[in-house]
This record gives structure tokens, C-alpha cells and sequence, in this order.
């Protein structure tokens, strides 16, 4: 292994596993109504029988607020570090994958037809399954060690105080 392919394996997992933890709290989707969903929003406040959310619609860094009742909203999930993290592990698995274990094929010079007909998708093939494998590989290993996926929380059956409750938990201060 050579001394770039070392670093930037070491600076993709630093950096993937020092990140803050606060930021699996921070982002909710919100299932609501009739099958609607606001993604990537976060609740700016709670009352008796609302509950106020900041989401991004259209362009990044402009914000708007909406308020949904209470009663509409149906279920919750949180965003997770793994869901922003983990694509890059699974980059640096194929890239490792291919570095390491993808062999080439020898010269096709000294192989009759019949031997060239039987193992011309040898090297196609083994590029494919190393790329597979060691990006497979990379997304266990990030979709594990930053906490997975946060299970959705349905609020369906719940009643209006503990619905508040639940979301007063999610609340983020600006």
C-alpha cells in the first residue's frame, strides 16, 4: 500500500467518525396527513396544538417555517450520521476494493482463441465484484460504527399531550 492510498483511508475515517454526535438529532422527517412528508426539517417549537417546523424547500440557506397541527402528524424519524457519512465509506471501500484486490488478467499473447473466448470477461468481471464487494464492505462497516438508521417513531395512535411530549424532545435551538 502506497503512502496516498494510507492517507486518504485514514482522513475519510477520521473524518466520518469525528463528527459530532449532535448531528443525528437535528433532522427530522415528519410524516403527516394523508402520506405527506417534510424531509430534513427541524422543530423550532411546540405548543398545545401545533407544532412549528424549519425546513429547507427549494434552495440551500433559505428557510421556511411552517406549523402543522398536531393531530395531522402521524409519525417521525430522525436523520442519522450514517445516512450523510456512509456514501463516503462506501467510495473509499470500492476505491480499496479495486486497489487491493482486483487482479489483471496476463498477456492474452501466449493464449490459443479458445483460452481468449473463455476468459475475455475475466477482467470486467473481477473489476465489478471488487468494486461491489469493497463498497458493500464500506457501507456495513459505516452504516454500523455511526449507529445505523434511527427507527421510526409512529405517533399515529398517540394522544395530542404525548405527541408534544415526543416532539418537545427534537426541539433545536437556534
Amino acid at each position: 500500500m502506497n503512502r496516498t492510498s494510507a492517507i486518504a483511508i485514514i482522513l475519510t475515517l477520521v473524518s466520518s467518525l469525528a463528527a459530532p454526535a449532535s448531528l443525528s438529532a437535528q433532522s427530522l422527517t415528519i410524516y403527516y396527513g394523508n402520506n405527506k412528508t417534510l424531509q430534513n426539517c427541524k422543530v423550532v417549537g411546540v405548543s398545545e396544538l401545533n407544532v412549528t417546523v424549519e425546513y429547507v424547500p427549494f434552495l440551500p440557506g433559505v428557510h421556511s417555517r411552517t406549523s402543522l397541527s398536531l393531530e395531522e402528524i402521524t409519525g417521525i424519524r430522525e436523520f442519522s450520521r450514517a445516512n450523510r457519512y456512509t456514501p463516503c465509506l462506501v467510495v473509499l471501500g470500492s476505491f480499496v476494493g479495486v486497489r487491493f484486490f482486483f487482479e489483471e488478467r496476463g498477456s492474452i499473447a501466449d493464449m490459443t482463441f479458445s483460452e481468449r473466448f473463455a476468459t475475455f470477461l475475466d477482467t470486467p468481471l473481477n473489476f465489478i465484484t471488487a468494486i461491489s464487494v469493497g463498497g458493500a464492505v464500506g457501507y456495513l462497516t459505516g452504516h454500523y460504527l455511526l449507529g445505523g438508521n434511527h427507527e421510526l417513531i409512529i405517533l399515529k395512535k398517540l394522544s395530542i399531550s404525548e405527541k408534544q411530549s415526543i416532539l418537545a424532545d427534537h426541539i433545536v435551538s437556534p
